[in-house]
């Protein structure tokens, strides 16, 4: 479903990059050597659009609310800072184009499609099938559980003196945004009785947000997809058995893909 969609053109020979700082964020900046009109007039037609699919334009919002910057191809991604609800639903889906020539021209459309939320679910303390249906039936208060992938019991990764791990991925639907979720998640963890000692420690239960559709989020609360997703095979395997098409909205690499290259077999 489209929830929403934003276009806006600028005549670039208009654009005073002295206006940088305002309408770039820090990382827009530094990911370009040189501010020029071209590059000032598209961040600025893109934050526009975006503005515009939230329905509400740039009133109670800000333009260092999203980054808008390039993968190593070269293609347009977002950055997501603070998200912001749209008038009637939330949207885990975003895409964006932007052309050059005299005019910057640019659109944003949002959408809302059931499910590709993605939690991971970790647990090495007690009984730790219990714990995985425990938390799966928590889930299922905040949102609606699709579907479950197959227990996987893995070694532990980081602090290697600990007992093993079992995981799994869950994909849910929700209309919770994606700080909602977390925090959500974290009553859960706390409700279990996870008590945070040493990071990568022993856990009666962990969950994370590995996907929120192909949203970029990176915020004081939350950076979304995972921040180490592909390295980890006990969230790749999981995900690659729910969905194997599932595209890494940073890498562009589908999760069959990753999950070959992380066994280390040829395509």
């Amino acid at each position: 479903m489209i929830i929403g969609i934003g276009n806006d053109i600028l005549d670039i020979s208009r654009v005073d990059v002295k206006l940088e700082r305002r309408i770039l964020t820090d990382e827009e900046r530094s990911s370009k050597e040189t501010i020029t009109q071209e590059y000032l007039a598209g961040r600025f037609a893109l934050k526009e659009s975006y503005f515009k699919a939230l329905g509400t334009g740039l009133n109670g919002n800000s333009f260092q609310d999203i980054s808008f910057l390039n993968r190593q191809d070269g293609s347009i991604y977002a950055k997501i800072h603070r998200y912001t609800k749209p008038k009637f639903r939330t949207y885990n889906f975003f895409h964006v184009t932007l052309s050059h020539d005299k005019f910057a021209i640019a659109s944003v459309i949002l959408e809302k499609v059931r499910g590709k939320i993605y939690i991971g679910i970790g647990t090495n303390l007690g009984n730790r099938q219990d714990n995985i249906q425990k938390a799966i039936k928590h889930l299922e208060e905040i949102s609606d559980v699709l579907k479950v992938s197959q227990i996987i019991e893995t070694s532990p990764y980081g602090k290697t003196d600990q007992p093993n791990f079992l995981n799994c991925v869950v994909e849910i639907d929700t209309e919770l945004t994606p700080n909602e979720l977390i925090h959500s998640l974290l009553e859960i963890e706390e409700k279990m009785g996870r008590v945070r000692i040493e990071k990568w420690g022993p856990r009666i239960i962990d969950l994370d947000i590995l996907f929120y559709g192909n949203l970029v989020i990176q915020n004081e609360q939350l950076t979304v997809p995972h921040y180490d997703f592909e390295n980890r095979m006990f969230f790749v395997q999981p995900m690659y058995e729910l969905d194997p098409n599932f595209v890494h909205p940073l890498s562009v690499k589908s999760m069959k893909d990753i999950f070959t290259e992380l066994r280390g077999e040829t395509k």
